[in-house]
């Protein structure tokens, strides 16, 4: 019982986990160097170390995914590149950071990566638009808007939701500016779905389950749903499209 709240934790907070491996390798590398082994490595012997060990407790006990491995191993590299080689004023770090955590914010809660998806994907969800006659379409965690922006015409209403303050100032104002669909500053779950036809997200597998589960709930039977890259699980899909992009991207569509 304890190990499942564990990891109930960890895999609901996984950047807060990774900042305090980080920390927990961090000091007690050193101490165990320096106070036990009484040995003196270089900065960059300790650094890949730190990374290493890091990566290794996030794989092999926290079971993070695979893109938190490749971070937590990086991370402290890429750290000491920046205090040791880029002399910049810390004013200059702090406004750096301000302006990723209102970008990323909704990554540290949700664990929703930000993803963009391409123009062939818009041209490919025109198409699923079409076939389904729909009138009202919402991207769930809109990001830039591009999605919103090149779905919205004379016969499409376009909606965006998007919960991280700098995406939503920048794709509002770029969505205001072209008189090209409309993104709100809000959070997925506090979107009610039932107006409209089509549902489009490029989101994170983590909350795939829980969203169709209000996917469910909310939309009305003739409506669809479609999912960028990740599947609901022990869900089939109606359909699905691969498209003829780079990365072969497939569209797993749902529906109701």
């Amino acid at each position: 019982m304890e190990k499942k709240i564990f990891f109930s934790v960890v895999h609901k907070y996984p950047l807060v986990v990774a900042v305090i491996t980080q920390l927990f390798v961090l000091f007690t590398l050193r101490n165990v160097l320096l106070l036990i082994l009484q040995l003196s490595v270089s900065i960059w012997t300790f650094v890949f170390l730190q990374g290493l060990i890091c990566a290794m407790i996030c794989y092999f006990f926290l079971k993070l995914p695979k893109w938190f491995i490749v971070i937590s191993f990086l991370f402290p590299i890429f750290f000491s590149v920046a205090w040791n080689y880029l002399h910049i004023s810390a004013g200059i770090y702090g406004l750096i950071f301000i302006l990723l955590a209102l970008t990323f914010s909704h990554t540290l809660k949700e664990r929703v990566p930000l993803y963009l998806s391409n123009s062939t994907t818009v041209d490919g969800l025109k198409k699923i638009i079409d076939e389904q006659k729909a009138k009202k379409v919402i991207d769930l965690g809109s990001g830039t808007g591009g999605v919103v922006r090149g779905l919205s015409s004379e016969t499409i209403i376009s909606h965006g939701v998007e919960s991280a303050p700098m995406l939503w100032i920048f794709s509002a104002l770029c969505s205001w500016l072209s008189r090209k669909g409309s993104i709100y500053r809000k959070n997925i779950w506090d979107t009610n779905f039932s107006d409209y036809d089509v549902v489009y997200a490029f989101l994170s597998p983590a909350i795939m389950e829980k969203l169709f589960q209000k996917i469910k709930n909310e939309m009305k039977p003739g409506t669809v749903f479609i999912s960028n890259s990740f599947q609901v699980p022990n869900t089939k899909a109606s359909e699905v499209r691969t498209l003829d992009d780079g990365r072969k991207t497939k569209l797993f569509i749902y529906r109701r």
